[in-house]
């Protein structure tokens, strides 16, 4: 399955939400778990960016689905808890990670309408 556009710019917006989200899962497991390494959240990000760039032409709310459910297991599996503390984790991840996004979608707006 092709990607839709040009390598350049898909390479930068899968790094940067790489990025985003592997903080915002740190984020999500200092608050839960306290003290973990950063280095734990380093699969967390990059394994959840990959899936809008793999499944973009299914139907949105499919793709969320199983992001969460792959938050979830990763969580699981990297940071070895139990179900029901990664589903915890997970329910932090999104929360923390929807806050983020309208709070810096709100400033690039901002930003965007400034005068000149």
């Amino acid at each position: 399955m092709p990607l839709l556009g040009e390598l350049t710019p898909i390479v930068g917006t899968y790094l940067l939400l790489a990025g985003f989200l592997t903080l915002t899962g740190h984020i999500a497991a200092r608050n839960v778990l306290g003290d973990v390494p950063f280095t734990r959240a380093l699969v967390v990000g990059p394994a959840l960016a990959i899936l809008p760039f793999l499944l973009q032409r299914y139907f949105p709310p499919l793709v969320v689905f199983i992001a969460v459910a792959l938050d979830a297991t990763v969580f699981h599996l990297v940071y070895r808890l139990k179900w029901r503390t990664a589903g915890f984790v997970t329910f932090i991840h999104v929360t923390v990670t929807v806050l983020a996004s309208i709070v810096i979608g709100g400033i690039l707006y901002l930003a965007s309408t400034a005068p000149t």
